[in-house]
C-alpha cells in the first residue's frame, strides 16, 4: 500500500521522530565517550562543530540537486548514507578500534546527509498536505526536534549505563530503517520544472537562480535577513552562554535541567501549532514569538535563580520554535515549489552560519568586554550592577539582557517595515489549491 498526501506526510514524519531520536541517542553517546575517553574539551568543541558545519557546507551543493532529482529518492539514498556512517562506528566500536578523528568522518557525513533531507522534506510538504492544513503540519514537524531534545539524551542516558555505547549504535542503524521504510511507502508529487532550468542545469547556475529568485522579492530577502539574525542572537549566543550562566551560581544537575526545560518549550510549541494551526497573519506571530523571547532573555539576565532561568529558557524554546515554524510556512506558501528546495537550503546555509558565528564572538563577548563590566569597581558596578548584581556570571546575565533588547528592537521591525508587515499581502500564494487537494485524496 502506498502513502499519498497528507497520509504520506504523517508516515514520513514518524519515520523521522524514530530515526531522529535515534540519531540524537547517539550524538550524547559520543559526547560522553570523547570526554571520558579524552578529557580533552577542545576534542568535545571539534565534535560539536563537525555536527553542526557540514549541515551548512552541505546545503551549498544540496539545494539545487534538491530541486532537480527526485525527492522522495533524495531523502532515501541520504539515509542510508547517514546509517551506513552510523554501523561503520558502531564496527569500530565493537573491535575497540574507534578513534576521535573517526567520529568527526561520521558527523561529517551525517552533517552532509542531513543538508539533503531537511530541504527536501520542508519542499515536499506543501505538495503533500493544503494549503490551510501548512501550519499544523509544520506544528508537528517541531514537535519532532522538541522530543528529540528530551527523548534522546535520557533514553541514551539508561541504554548507556545497562548496556554500553554499542547497543546505542545498534538502536540508531536499526531507527534509520524505520525512517527509509516510511519513504519506501510514500509517494511524494514532483514540482513542474522551468525549461531554462531542464535546458541549463548545473550546480552553481541553480543554485544562483535560487539567490536570483529570492532578490527579485525584497520581502522574502527581509524574512531571511530576520530569520538569520534571530538565530546569531538566540540559539547562536543564547545557547553558548547559558551552561556557563547557570554554572557561575548552580552545580552541573541545574545547568542540564535548565538545557532540558529548551525541549519542554520547543515541544510546547509544537503541540499548540498543531493543535491550531497557528495565527491567520503569520508574520504576526513571529513577531510576537521574538517579544516572548526578548523578555524571557532579559529575564535570564536579571536573575540570578534555577527556576526563573528554566522558565526563561523554556520560553525561548517556545517563542523559538513558534517563530521557526510560522516563517517556514510563508516560505512553502510564497515560494515556488520548483525553488524550494533551494530557498530551505538558503536558509540553512545562512541559520547554520548566524549560529556558528554566535557559538564563536559569544565567549569573548562574555569574558573579554560583558564580564570586566560587572565586576566589583568595574564601569558599570554602581549603576546596571545595583540591578543586575555584581560579581562572577553576571557580565554573561548582562549580556542576555543586552541580547534580549536586540531581539526586541527584532519584533519592531516586523511592524515598521511594510515589507515584513505585509509579506503576506505582498507575494502571491504559489501553492496551487489543487495540490492540496489532490494530495488528500
Amino acid at each position: 500500500m502506498r502513502l499519498r498526501g497528507e497520509r504520506a506526510f504523517g508516515g514520513i514524519l514518524a519515520g523521522q521522530l524514530v530515526s531522529s531520536v535515534g540519531s540524537a541517542m547517539t550524538r550524547f553517546g559520543l559526547v560522553i565517550w570523547t570526554l571520558a575517553e579524552t578529557g580533552d574539551t577542545t576534542a568535545y568543541s571539534l565534535l560539536l562543530l563537525a555536527s553542526f558545519l557540514p549541515l551548512g557546507l552541505g546545503a551549498l551543493v544540496a539545494g539545487p540537486l534538491v530541486d532537480r532529482w527526485d525527492r522522495r529518492r533524495v531523502m532515501i539514498v541520504a539515509n542510508a548514507v547517514a546509517s551506513l556512517s552510523t554501523l561503520a562506528i558502531a564496527l569500530l566500536y565493537v573491535t575497540e578500534s574507534l578513534a576521535t578523528w573517526h567520529l568527526y568522518v561520521a558527523l561529517f557525513v551525517n552533517g552532509v546527509a542531513n543538508a539533503f533531507v531537511l530541504p527536501a522534506f520542508d519542499a515536499s510538504v506543501p505538495l503533500l498536505v493544503r494549503k490551510e492544513q501548512l501550519g499544523r503540519a509544520a506544528g508537528l514537524s517541531q514537535m519532532i526536534a522538541g522530543l528529540e531534545m528530551i527523548l534522546g539524551p535520557a533514553l541514551a542516558g539508561v541504554v548507556l549505563g545497562a548496556f554500553g555505547l554499542g547497543i546505542i549504535f545498534i538502536v540508531d542503524f536499526v531507527t534509520f530503517g524505520a525512517s527509509i521504510a516510511a519513504l519506501l511507502l510514500a509517494v511524494i508529487p514532483s514540482p513542474p520544472r522551468e525549461t531554462e532550468e531542464e535546458t541549463a542545469p548545473g550546480i552553481v547556475r541553480e543554485f544562483a537562480a535560487g539567490w536570483g529568485y529570492l532578490r527579485e522579492r525584497p520581502p522574502l530577502m527581509l524574512l531571511l535577513a530576520l530569520v538569520t539574525a534571530a538565530m546569531l542572537l538566540m540559539p547562536g549566543f543564547g545557547f553558548a552562554l547559558c551552561t556557563p550562566l547557570v554554572l557561575s551560581f548552580a552545580d552541573e544537575q541545574a545547568a542540564g535541567m535548565v538545557l532540558a526545560s529548551f525541549g519542554f518549550g520547543a515541544l510546547a510549541s509544537g503541540v499548540l501549532l498543531a493543535a491550531w494551526g497557528g495565527p491567520q497573519r503569520r508574520m504576526g506571530g513571529v513577531a510576537v514569538a521574538l517579544v516572548g523571547a526578548a523578555f524571557a532573555m532579559v529575564l535570564i539576565g536579571a536573575r540570578e535563580h534555577v527556576v526563573v532561568t528554566a522558565i526563561g529558557v523554556a520560553a525561548i524554546g517556545l517563542s523559538v520554535t513558534t517563530m521557526m515554524a510560522l516563517s517556514r510556512v510563508i516560505w512553502q506558501v510564497k515560494v515556488a515549489p520548483n525553488f524550494l528546495g533551494r530557498v530551505f537550503s538558503l536558509r540553512i546555509v545562512f541559520g547554520v552560519g548566524a549560529q556558528c558565528l554566535g557559538l564563536v564572538l559569544a565567549a569573548p563577548l562574555a569574558q573579554g568586554v560583558f564580564e570586566p563590566l560587572m565586576v566589583s569597581g568595574g564601569a558599570l558596578a554602581n549603576s546596571v550592577g545595583v540591578v543586575l548584581g555584581v560579581g562572577a556570571g553576571r557580565g554573561m546575565g548582562l549580556m542576555y539582557a543586552v541580547v534580549g533588547m536586540v531581539v526586541l528592537a527584532l519584533a519592531a521591525l516586523c511592524w515598521l517595515l511594510p515589507g515584513l508587515r505585509r509579506i503576506e499581502d505582498i507575494l502571491p500564494d504559489m501553492v496551487p489549491p489543487a495540490v492540496g487537494d489532490d494530495a488528500s485524496r
